[in-house]
């Protein structure tokens, strides 16, 4: 009885070890497929990046209070801003797309790419950290010259409000007909900034 209580519980782990070996190289394998499906850049993710533009802009726009001399100055400034964004954005998207990777590729799916992608994908990533901080810092520079310093620690209030909201209500890829974030909410009584404030 206790050599056939031995023989099924070798025979038992011999199972289970041959069932982990033949599971563990399809699970490799998809998430090797996830890494690499790279479709190209869609109408949807252009909306999606397009939609949080234009929330982030209407979202200012109700809480950030400028003088009328400010606004042209500082709301071509934002566009600019938005639109070498977005550019950046797109430009990575479409480099990563060259080379058979999504974009949104999971981090534990990086290892499951070939050599040359995850070059492409850090170097990808870099170039688009530095591009991003270029902007930022002609957004600075613009704003600098119309804003006074309280309105410019408002700005970067605002904004850091605004990232956090996207962040935490951001919705999944392919849904961009159906949900937007929600924004933060600021009080809507403001008073105006007066020049001897600036």
């Amino acid at each position: 009885m206790k050599k056939f209580l031995a023989f099924g519980m070798m025979f038992s782990f011999l199972f289970y070890v041959q069932a982990q070996v033949v599971t563990q190289p399809a699970q490799k394998s998809d998430n090797m497929k996830a890494a690499q499906a790279a479709p190209s850049p869609s109408k949807c993710e252009t909306k999606d990046c397009q939609t949080m533009m234009k929330l982030k802009k209407e979202y200012f726009q109700k809480n950030f209070t400028l003088q009328p001399e400010q606004e042209k100055d500082f709301w071509n400034a934002f566009d600019a801003y938005a639109n070498t964004e977005f550019d950046a954005f797109k430009s990575h998207r479409e480099a990563l797309a060259k080379v058979g990777i999504d974009h949104r590729v999971p981090a534990d799916s990086v290892q499951y790419l070939s050599d040359d992608q995850i070059r492409a994908l850090y170097s990808s990533r870099l170039e688009l950290r530095s591009k991003l901080l270029k902007a930022e810092n002609e957004f600075f520079k613009s704003i600098s010259k119309c804003l006074s310093a309280k309105q410019l620690n408002e700005y970067y209030q605002l904004e850091q409000k605004f990232k956090r909201s996207a962040a935490k209500h951001q919705h999944k890829p392919g849904c961009c007909e159906k949900e937007k974030p929600m924004l933060p909410k600021e009080p809507q009584t403001k008073t105006k900034a007066t020049p001897a404030n600036r």
